[in-house]
């Protein structure tokens, strides 16, 4: 592969995590990194180490979104059967509501995916910060 297709693919690896949270959130950022790294990770150790970090960072990522849908769930089912629930909901939502800190991951997932991707297609590797390095 020459250096041109390894960076327009170490691009497109790191942007598949945004493809694919924009057709399929908490899971979908996953499975759109691993189409592109897949595809070509046999044939370039550059995609192929983007692609394990791309992997690395959309893995923690959605595992992050999982713990917050959790608190979330135990939270509001504690305060739903309490009193407490019928006042404060409404503004407990809309000053930091656990929605807010779905779209701070996700936001963190556009802004960091775009980064990486950008270097990619300068041919520069990246490393995410605060990603847990499950595929090595």
């Amino acid at each position: 592969m020459n250096q041109n297709d390894e960076r327009t693919w170490g691009t497109l690896v790191h942007l598949g995590g945004i493809i694919g949270m924009l057709i399929l959130p908490t899971v979908g950022n996953i499975i759109g990194v691993l189409v592109f790294w897949l595809i070509k990770r046999n044939e370039s150790t550059f995609v192929d180490n983007q692609g394990k970090e791309a992997i690395n960072f959309q893995i923690t990522l959605s595992i992050a979104a999982v713990i917050v849908n959790l608190i979330n769930n135990i939270v509001t089912g504690f305060w739903s059967l309490t009193s407490f629930w019928r006042h404060a909901r409404g503004e407990f939502y809309s000053t930091w509501g656990w929605t807010n800190l779905l779209g701070v991951l996700w936001l963190l997932n556009v802004i960091f995916s775009i980064i990486a991707a950008v270097k990619a297609n300068k041919g520069e590797s990246y490393k995410y910060p605060l990603s847990v390095r499950l595929v090595k």
